[in-house]
């Protein structure tokens, strides 16, 4: 296995020869707001392949973004598909890219996607996914059982939630993990926002099923699941709903005010991203008030901002009184 890790670290250094390298500094640098509560950075699908070291290429020049901040931010977390096939050579070759900059990162979050579970042994994979974070530096590992779980930082409530079995596409949400979710956001900190990560959207949000080519009711999303997840979300106020999956730039459906939640879709880091705006390597920073949460829309590959015209590459979420 080593030696498969050894081989897409040579492909990926022979990429990088290959393609232009970012000059960093040209726009404002990375640096988390002092005087913000909370500071943190989203990306969604990685997917990083034994196949594809172009992936592994751009996620080495977003990695040198982050190398590059001013400042420490309290956690990255990736928004699911941190995998093509679940393979332990590609898990290790996100953790040999991550590592260099996790003095930049207080904590190192995932969750799980649908390439990160479907094709091998669901309970091994939850192994897998759960040794995969406990070996970078200030990763936050699942338990060896459940994807799902939740987690205090800075006096801020984030859930994070995964199928609970292999599935190909959707996810399968228990009702289990339903009701874990419910009790988790009942006794969250009053007043606060809750961020719930996960990989798919719920249909119907996010420009769903536009943002996902289009293909049918449910396609891109939770699944069968849906209505059921936003039913636990619309008892309460405040939840911040962050997902992956759509590869869809920055753009008018990044946000949407669903009202008791809000829906915030990442473009990927890893791969193509569709819509207008196809720039690679896009993610989101998060900047936490009392009152408000601030959003910027960063291509992290390039090491700068995304430009203003481009619609939610700055976005405020007003907090419900």
């Amino acid at each position: 296995m080593k030696n498969r890790t050894d081989k897409m670290i040579s492909a990926m250094e022979k990429v990088l020869k290959g393609i232009n390298q970012p000059v960093y500094g040209t726009d404002a640098p990375l640096s988390p707001d002092s005087s913000a509560e909370l500071n943190f950075i989203v990306w969604g699908d990685p997917q990083i392949s034994a196949v594809s070291p172009l992936r592994s290429a751009r996620v080495f020049n977003a990695c040198k973004d982050i190398k590059n901040a001013i400042g420490k931010f309290d956690a990255l977390v990736m928004a699911g598909d941190i995998t093509e096939y679940g393979a332990r050579c590609e898990y290790n070759m996100i953790t040999y890219l991550l590592n260099p900059v996790a003095d930049k990162l207080s904590h190192i979050f995932a969750v799980s996607g649908n390439h990160d579970v479907r094709l091998r042994n669901y309970k091994k994979q939850v192994r897998r996914f759960s040794e995969f974070l406990a070996n970078i530096k200030n990763g936050v590992p699942n338990s060896e059982d459940k994807y799902f779980f939740s987690y205090m930082l800075n006096g801020y409530k984030f859930v994070f939630l995964g199928s609970d079995r292999s599935t190909f596409e959707a996810m399968y949400l228990s009702g289990a993990q339903l009701q874990w979710l419910d009790s988790e956001l009942k006794n969250a900190p009053e007043g606060k926002p809750v961020f719930v990560f996960n990989h798919q959207p719920i249909k119907r949000t996010n420009g769903l099923p536009v943002t996902f080519l289009g293909r049918g009711k449910w396609r891109g999303s939770v699944g069968w699941e849906s209505d059921r997840l936003r039913a636990v979300f619309e008892k309460y106020n405040n939840v911040i709903y962050i997902t992956g999956h759509l590869h869809y730039c920055t753009s008018q459906y990044t946000y949407e005010d669903c009202g008791a939640f809000k829906a915030v879709n990442v473009p990927t880091v890893g791969v193509i991203n569709h819509g207008s705006f196809k720039n690679f390597t896009q993610g989101l920073v998060f900047a936490v008030y009392k009152d408000e949460i601030r959003v910027l829309s960063r291509i992290f590959g390039e090491g700068r901002y995304s430009p203003e015209e481009i619609s939610n590459s700055r976005f405020t979420i007003k907090l419900n009184k």
